[in-house]
């Protein structure tokens, strides 16, 4: 991987050093349930926006007001299903959403930008201009585009959204799974948007040979000695202000991650 000049120079840490995070549903329950079962174990939580009709619809019962008593701090995953067709209507629902959570100081969000490969892809050209248009929206509404967090996804590896992302000030989010799962190898390279790095999702494929198994997120057990070679060079790209994401649906998973992302951020060696 290139990296800037402070990442090459840049000595291994331990896991203290880093934010923490863990998603909203790692065990049956509501989001509170969930968060107050994530309270003393993680720093912060993501709070999983993941379809736009529901979760425009939440209300008190979903995110009560309990929620902003906990020694938590909160960011959004934005919904799967944005229809980005339309980008003004995306940014309306996107800050929609970030006016539900306003009670809770959320100013971060991850976003799947528009996907430039494969099925019912966009021309880079509008996906360009379809990122622009809400990374505009985004500012306009007082936010920062640092903390609006654009994921590398099926159909997106971000590289097409590099010249995007750099001139709109954007923040980069990068999924160590979808790297293995999707070939994103080329994103590896590239240090203009490694330098956005704010955010690392750490989970791992379940299988690659099939598109059930690229999708399912799993243990960083799962990982062959390849997949931890890509999980360290992420993993040792975080700076101080990125947030180690433990993306997975199942404590258990989440804890049998834990010391592995300790040693591969500790672990020296040729890249």
């Amino acid at each position: 991987m290139q990296q800037n000049q402070n990442q090459n120079n840049r000595n291994p840490q331990s896991l203290q050093s880093y934010r923490s995070a863990a998603p909203s549903w790692v065990m049956a329950g509501t989001v509170y349930e969930n968060c107050v079962f994530l309270e003393g174990k993680v720093d912060e939580v993501a709070l999983l926006f993941f379809e736009t009709q529901s979760c425009l619809e939440y209300g008190e019962e979903d995110l009560p007001s309990q929620l902003s008593t906990l020694n938590l701090s909160y960011h959004v995953h934005l919904p799967l299903d944005l229809p980005w067709e339309n980008a003004d209507v995306t940014a309306q629902i996107i800050l929609q959403l970030m006016e539900k959570v306003h009670f809770l100081g959320v100013r971060k969000a991850v976003l799947h930008p528009p996907v430039t490969q494969g099925e019912n892809a966009f021309s880079v050209e509008a996906a360009q201009q379809k990122l622009t248009a809400v990374a505009r929206a985004w500012k306009s509404h007082g936010f920062d585009c640092n903390d609006l967090l654009i994921e590398n996804i099926e159909g997106a590896d971000l590289v097409d959204l590099a010249s995007v992302i750099t001139d709109s000030g954007l923040g980069v989010c990068i999924d160590i799974g979808h790297i293995i799962a999707y070939g994103h190898t080329a994103l590896l390279d590239r240090t203009d948007i490694f330098t956005r790095l704010r955010m690392i999702h750490i989970n791992a494929p379940a299988d690659i040979t099939t598109q059930k198994g690229r999708s399912k997120h799993v243990s960083l057990e799962n990982l062959d000695a390849s997949g931890k070679r890509i999980a360290r060079k992420v993993l040792q790209a975080c700076g101080k202000d990125c947030t180690l994401v433990y993306e997975l649906f199942n404590w258990k998973h989440i804890e049998s991650t834990i010391p592995i992302v300790e040693e591969l951020l500790l672990m020296e060696g040729q890249e």
